[in-house]
């Protein structure tokens, strides 16, 4: 069962599939609304809810005709207008009923088609690197099922070995497999330590089930329980991303950067209600592991709220200025460039070009982006500008160039080297 927590936005989970052009009459359209009324009392998490959404979709059958496409996407709207609840969703969708009854048949929780299409999208996983100052950076942008999705995901955590700051990226999840934010968040706690992660209730078989989550007692490769961690939410964190941020969040193993998330906190199944028609609704409540709450409506607040456009150069700052202000060469080194980034500030044409010349043994031309610094005529790198004056060397981080001014005028080229040594060459035009 628990592995049908699927908390993707409900275009993403259900998408309708091309079907030969019909309509609905009036009693049909009345058909597909009574099954949709079983169902909501079979599987809904609130059955209290359920007459004030029948009522909803009573008012959506129309007299005239329609489309089953059409009438699905009012029926979502409105079991969502009449709930206040995101995860609802309802798609006219044969195909896509007989293969989820054929998955079911055969014990999985989700059809080929969409594990094939998860495997073509690298799981979700989207980027993992090494940011300068020792930070690593991991973004994924939907929940997978760690059945498929384990050694993915594992490989993405392993850039967090030995890293002094990890970043995770959530800022455009828009949920998915409660089981995969267990797998990942096991990866910050001690393999010693058993942590609960999640408390939850939902109903199965007409039995009202509890169960909890907890850390992981092995996951592949090595943990990073005692490194810093930041999660970036946005608008668009949905669902299972808004529960690994908000869990770690109370649970005080991570700082939130960015802005607030969606606000879906129901865990949800998908449930066939005809051969056409096929309802997703939320089966179950979550809670955190610290007092039962959860953000359901309100969505999760950051505890540093910056534009999502701006977290992850914020989340860098944050990491890198504490270590920077203890006398760390590494942090403060890479806070230059990141400080510069968040100021906004950008060199002028009339600035670039006063660094165009011939110095001692090396030439910076001017190229449509900026500057490039060439070296014995053979070799050419890309200059970024990261301060008044200064440059980073794409390729290499070792060191970097900073223009030398006598009254005004561009007089040489310093090389300043992360340890702090400098050597600089003389302008000979």
């Amino acid at each position: 069962m628990s592995r049908t927590l699927l908390w993707l936005l409900a275009l993403a989970v259900l998408p309708p599939a091309p079907v030969a052009a019909q309509t609905l009459d009036q009693k049909a359209q009345r058909e597909v609304v009574s099954r949709l009324e079983t169902a909501l009392r079979q599987n809904y998490i609130f059955p209290d809810r359920v007459p004030a959404i029948s009522a909803e979709l009573g008012k959506r059958v129309q007299s005239a005709p329609v489309a089953p496409d059409r009438f699905a996407q009012a029926l979502a709207q409105g079991m969502v207008k009449a709930s206040d609840d995101l995860h609802f969703s309802v798609a006219f969708d044969p195909e896509g009923v007989v293969a989820d009854r054929k998955a079911k048949a055969a014990g999985e929780t989700t059809t080929q088609a969409q594990r094939d299409g998860e495997r073509a999208a690298n799981f979700g996983f989207r980027d993992a690197r090494r940011l300068d100052g020792g930070l690593a950076y991991v973004r994924f942008d939907f929940f997978a099922d760690p059945q498929y999705a384990q050694e993915t995901a594992a490989g993405a955590m392993r850039f967090a070995d030995g890293a002094k700051g990890l970043i995770i990226d959530l800022r455009y999840n828009n949920g998915g497999v409660l089981e995969m934010a267990q797998f990942l968040m096991s990866y910050l706690y001690p393999a010693g330590k058993d942590q609960k992660f999640f408390d939850y209730d939902y109903n199965e078989g007409g039995v009202r089930v509890t169960r909890s989550q907890w850390s992981l007692a092995a996951v592949p490769g090595w943990r990073s329980a005692d490194i810093p961690v930041v999660v970036l939410t946005g608008s668009t964190s949905f669902s299972s991303a808004e529960w690994m941020a908000f869990s770690l969040q109370r649970l005080g193993r991570a700082t939130l950067i960015g802005e607030r998330t969606a606000g879906g906190a129901h865990p949800v199944t998908r449930v066939p209600i005809d051969d056409r028609f096929i309802l997703q609704v939320p089966f179950g409540q979550i809670r955190d592991p610290v007092d039962g709450k959860d953000f359901e409506g309100m969505g999760v607040t950051p505890d540093l709220a910056v534009p999502a456009p701006d977290a992850l150069l914020a989340a860098q700052k944050f990491l890198l200025k504490r270590r920077a202000e203890a006398g760390d060469r590494d942090a403060m080194w890479a806070l230059v460039p990141v400080e510069f980034a968040l100021s906004g500030q950008a060199p002028s044409a009339a600035n670039l070009d006063d660094a165009v010349g011939k110095y001692e043994g090396r030439t910076l031309v001017r190229t449509p982006t900026g500057i490039a610094y060439h070296w014995r005529d053979r070799f050419v790198l890309a200059l970024d500008p990261i301060g008044k004056d200064l440059f980073a060397i794409q390729g290499t981080d070792d060191y970097r160039f900073r223009l030398v001014r006598e009254k005004g005028r561009v007089s040489g080229l310093e090389r300043v080297w992360k340890s702090g040594e400098t050597v600089t060459y003389r302008r000979l035009d």
